[in-house]
């Protein structure tokens, strides 16, 4: 009886060894396949992380800081060898009015001409903040994904390892090209599509269309896992 029981351990302990040995073997890309992420996966983590900030982190884990692995475009994008920043920032806001959106809405108008929020000297005041509301939109929207599937089914560490490795996987690549269209317009979507000034009801339909590109099922799952990677260490 011994012997018997001795044995099935050691077959169990021998398949399961062997099965971690062959996750091990899988590449990148077959991990991506397995773990249904898109294609263009390395687009939609980048539209959703171009302009983090260490308190849309803390949305996915209070605990973040701006020792993270996330890229950002460069708050300076007159700085030609340095448009994209390996982490996300503090956004350092205002806190002189009572609600968290004045004070947002304060801390854009009030560094309007300096060009230091990383969009260029393109966008007008109502973009602005059009975008920087859009990107809280997208975070929440990704966090109820975030919570309803990958919090409760969480990736395996070598799947993180090979979605935090963002010059490998094209998420750099992208961001980077965001951070190059900023200097000369303003662009809501990868698509590299021309998109009007937003100064009325007919050019806002064109903005909103855009807006909402990214808020398909398969976007928002593959921002949320890619944030759960990089929020999980803290």
């Amino acid at each position: 009886m011994f012997t018997h029981g001795f044995l099935l351990v050691f077959c169990v302990l021998s398949a399961n060894s062997a099965i971690v040995k062959n996750e091990k073997l899988l590449s990148c890309n077959d991990l991506y396949y397995l773990y249904d992420m898109s294609d263009n996966m390395n687009e939609t983590i980048a539209h959703t992380i171009h302009s983090m900030t260490v308190q849309g982190l803390q949305m996915f884990n209070p605990r973040a800081t701006e020792n993270n692995q996330v890229p950002t475009v460069n708050h300076d994008i007159s700085d030609e060898s340095h448009l994209v920043l390996p982490y996300a920032p503090e956004d350092h806001m205002t806190k002189e009015f009572f609600t968290n959106t004045m004070n947002i809405i304060d801390s854009i108008l009030s560094r309007i001409g300096e060009d230091d929020d990383g969009l260029g000297p393109n966008w007008s005041s109502t973009e602005r903040i059009v975008h920087k509301f859009h990107m809280y939109d997208v975070w929440s929207r990704v966090l109820k994904t975030y919570n309803e599937t990958v919090e409760k089914h969480p990736p395996q560490i070598e799947l993180c390892d090979c979605l935090l490795d963002s010059t490998e996987n094209g998420i750099y690549d992208a961001v980077y090209w965001v951070a190059q269209h900023y200097k000369s317009g303003t662009p809501i979507t990868l698509l590299n599509r021309p998109i009007p000034k937003l100064k009325d009801a007919k050019s806002w339909g064109v903005w909103k269309k855009r807006l909402l590109h990214y808020y398909t099922g398969p976007a928002l799952r593959d921002a949320s896992v890619y944030l759960y990677c990089a929020t999980m260490h803290f």
